[in-house]
Formats: C-alpha cells, structure tokens, sequence
C-alpha cells in the first residue's frame, strides 16, 4: 500500500490554500487507483414481494456453490472481506447465508452477474455492484457490531426497525447470541391491523407472520407492530418496552420503507436516546426517487455538524441539526449504508417537536452554505 502526503508550501496555488489543496487532490486521485467498498440498488419503496422468501433462499443458495472458489481467491488477497477477520468472532456474511437475508448476497450474486449479464437483475447499471438485488453490509456489520456479540459485552438493547420476514432479525439474533445480556426487538408495520391504508391500517399482507417465531417473539413483546414513522406509537413502544436502565439502547438499524422522510425520523427520533457509544445504522441510502432526498439533503448535514467549531466569526458557521450535532461522534460509510456513531453524552428524552424532522429536513437549508 501507498501513503500519499498532501501538504507543505503554503504558497502552492499562488497563495490560494485551498486552490491548492483541490489541485493537490485532484492530482492524487489522477495518480492512484482507489478501491471502494461497493453495494446494491434495492428497487422498491415497499419491499418487492413478487418473489417468495423461499425463492430467494433458493437463487442464492444457487449460487454460492458457484461463485465459492471466486470468493475464496478474492478472500486471499483482500483485507475488506469479512472473512478476514479473527475465526474467534462471529462472521455476519456466513450467518447472513444461512438465515437468508439481502445484506449479504452481493457477493453472492455479483461474479455471475459480471460474468453473464442476464444473471443481473439490473442490468442498466453503471455501476456493476448496482446491478444485482443483494448487498454488502456484511464489512459495516462485522466491525461494529462486534463489540456487543462477545459473552462479557454486558447488557444491551437492540432494535431493527423493518421485521419483513424476519432474515435480517434472524442475522442479527445469531451474531449476537454469545452475548447473554443482549435483547433484541424489532418492528413491522405489515403485522398491525389488516384494511386500507387510508384508514391506518395494512391492506398487503402480513409478511412478518411467515417468520417461523412470529407468535413467541409478539407474545414476548420483542415485535412491535405498528408505524416507526408515526411519533405516538415509537414513544409509546420506547416507553414500555425499550427505556430500560438494565439494559441501555446501544444499537439501532433502519430498514424499514426505504422513504427518506422515514429514514430522517429514525435518525431524530432515536439517536438521541441511543446510549452513549451507541450507533444508529441506517440501510439503503441510495440513489432511489423514494431514498435518495436523504441521500442529498440529510446525510450531507449531518456531514457539515460532524465538524463544527463556532469558533471562526467570519465563517459564520450554522448548525443544521442542533438536536442531533452535539451528540455526534463520528460517521461511517459504505456504499448505500450509513453508521452514525453517538458520543460520550448523556442520551436525554426530547420533545415531541424535537423528536421529529425539522420542516425543511428535505430541502437543501441555508445551514449548508455557513
């Protein structure tokens, strides 16, 4: 590997340092070759429910003989892949295989879909990685989830907003079952009362009752019914089952409906509660018509408040997010998914106005340009 300094005479750009600085990137990013860690495109707002669970188990399982020894001569020379992690810890692409889920069937299905292109669902796509209906999270989830799957990893509570048919649920239970003190719940919109949408109710069918646990995990009050848009029933669910001092709030994931005004309230709603040295993880940014705002205009701030001093008068820097900015330790990306990582303080309850997207979360605000 290359290190690549850039810096030094101040007067490089006649004078102007960040004229400098650009040309210094450019040149860099001319002369070196960078590799990027890459996901899928998922296609719908409602999750695509053409295809049976039973079928997409069969697809990959298809092709995970076939692209093995591909996979295992990447792996070789790799230090991305998850498989080159420590044997002693859990590894979420072999446990994504088993329970089935999408978050890691990218690299299951990407070398027959390089190879033939009517193996790829998308075959549009400029971007190969974007062609095929799987993803590659399995990198993201390892490295941060691997604090709290170990058997002296102490109390925590976990929640996946988005149960569908359990895989991603099931992914996260098995990774997590070394640590004794870890709970897990989930939520689903599709289990709550059958009827038209307009009147609040689910009108597509139950996904989540395929799940062959379906009734012990609602009996337990682990799956919570209901809309994780919908302000009354998140606090009414955080109130009675999640606020816990035994076992604080340290991991929350987003996968729900892929709509970017959903994906900013998970991020309003809960990463101020989330305990600190928690993260928030947010699936699915991509460019989509029902995602792709957050893409553009949330996750952008969320960039801007991660660096903020106030310190330099004449920049009159703007806070875009004061309810979210002072808990920020850090954000991390890969390709269409997103951690945002809270600091050391204190988790605190907002008010309802708080807990909610500001009006203009959508738009490209003026905190953007200060």
């Amino acid at each position: 590997w290359t290190m690549v300094r850039i810096g030094g005479n101040p007067a490089v750009g006649s004078g102007n340092k960040p004229l400098g600085l650009f040309r210094s990137i450019f040149a860099f990013l001319a002369g070196v070759s960078v590799t990027v860690l890459v996901t899928e495109q998922r296609s719908t707002t409602v999750k695509d429910t053409s295809t049976s669970y039973q079928e997409e188990v069969a697809v990959t399982n298809q092709v995970v003989q076939a692209s093995a020894s591909s996979r295992d001569e990447d792996d070789a020379s790799s230090t991305t892949r998850s498989t080159t992690f420590d044997k002693s810890f859990p590894d979420f692409f072999s446990i994504g295989q088993t329970t089935g889920t999408d978050k890691v069937r990218g690299d299951v299905l990407l070398p027959a879909c390089r190879n033939d292109t009517q193996q790829c669902r998308f075959p549009e796509a400029v971007n190969p990685a974007c062609r095929i209906s799987g993803h590659f999270y399995h990198t993201l989830y390892n490295k941060w989830l691997r604090p709290y799957a170990q058997p002296d990893s102490g109390p925590m509570t976990f929640l996946e907003i988005g149960f569908y048919r359990g895989s991603g649920y099931d992914a996260y239970s098995a990774y997590l079952k070394s640590n004794p003190a870890a709970v897990l719940h989930s939520m689903e919109i599709s289990c709550i009362e059958a009827g038209p949408r307009a009147e609040g109710k689910w009108p597509w069918g139950n996904f989540a009752s395929r799940h062959a646990r379906y009734e012990e995990l609602i009996s337990q009050q682990l799956l919570h019914c209901g809309d994780a848009a919908d302000y009354t029933f998140l606090r009414q669910t955080w109130k009675t089952h999640l606020q816990t001092k035994k076992a604080p709030l340290r991991v929350v994931v987003d996968d729900a409906a892929h709509l970017a005004h959903h994906m900013a309230t998970s991020l309003f709603f809960w990463f101020p509660r989330i305990a600190p040295g928690g993260i928030l993880v947010v699936e699915d940014i991509e460019p989509l018509s029902a995602a792709n705002d957050f893409l553009l205009y949330v996750l952008p701030k969320v960039l801007k408040d991660l660096h903020y001093c106030g310190r330099d008068s004449n920049l009159k820097e703007k806070i875009c997010f004061p309810t979210i900015q002072p808990l920020l330790k850090s954000v991390h990306c890969e390709m269409h998914i997103c951690v945002f990582e809270r600091n050391s303080e204190p988790s605190w309850e907002p008010s309802r106005e708080e807990s909610l997207p500001p009006k203009d979360v959508l738009k490209a605000s003026e905190c953007l340009f200060h």
